[in-house]
């Protein structure tokens, strides 16, 4: 009991000075210990947060991590990693609630900011359908696909009913490229092609498939780079190299 009213006094001791001064100021354990203070309710979780920090180096890559690898961490069991694990769903929530409250995207300037925040930093493959309304608004959409990706399997009737529930006349496919170029792949125009001629198919014109990577926002149907993020040096790059140097004065 007096073992477990230390752990207790520690873990009010770090909430009241998290409360006071943010996790921006703590070590990297102590902000750990805080979050894992989520997961397991009693106990001391210090011991835990340095075995996490030793494997993983840091809060990102721990959060990151799949829950198999956070299973092999003593101390980690299924249901603890699951619950690490999903937190970043809920920064995830938080972002993209705070970022757009509109139940629609007026701009495509806006559409744009919105995926990015969607799927920039997600570590899997994950396949959206977006619509545009009557008032040429975007319409949040919904998740098709999560994983390892196959466009042309989407079922007509998942698009059919996403059409008849939001109203559509026109849409969009996003995906992203996880830690990778949003360059479209082969793959990617292959299987864009093909979905044309199924939302067709379906009574609705299939706008653009977009591809949200670590450097930016590519076009199918454009061939070209919509945004480029700060990572995007080598598409730069590239430019500069077709580009013809101009001459010095």
């Amino acid at each position: 009991m007096e073992k477990e009213n230390i752990h207790e006094g520690h873990r009010k001791r770090l909430i009241e000075t998290v409360y006071k001064v943010g996790l921006d100021n703590l070590s990297d354990v102590q902000a750990l210990e805080f979050i894992l203070f989520y997961i397991f309710p009693r106990g001391d979780v210090n011991p835990l947060a340095h075995r996490l920090l030793e494997r993983f180096h840091n809060t990102a890559t721990i959060l990151e991590a799949s829950v198999e690898d956070l299973m092999e961490v003593e101390g980690m069991g299924k249901t603890s990693s699951q619950k690490l694990h999903s937190l970043l769903e809920i920064l995830y929530y938080y972002t993209l609630q705070k970022s757009n409250t509109q139940d629609c995207l007026k701009t495509l300037g806006d559409f744009y900011d919105y995926i990015e925040q969607l799927l920039r930093y997600r570590m899997e493959e994950e396949l959206y359908l977006f619509g545009v309304n009557s008032s040429g608004e975007v319409v949040k959409g919904r998740r098709f696909a999560r994983g390892s990706l196959d466009m042309v399997r989407i079922e007509l009737r998942d698009i059919a009913l996403y059409i008849s529930t939001y109203k559509v006349k026109a849409v969009f496919l996003v995906h992203n490229h996880p830690e990778g170029s949003c360059k479209a792949s082969t793959q990617d125009e292959i299987s864009y092609e093909k979905l044309k001629g199924v939302f067709n198919f379906s009574g609705c014109k299939l706008l653009d498939s977009l591809v949200v990577g670590k450097d930016g926002i590519y076009s199918m149907e454009k061939h070209s780079m919509q945004r480029i993020f700060s990572e995007g040096l080598e598409y730069l790059q590239e430019l500069l190299q077709e580009t013809p140097q101009k001459k010095r004065l």
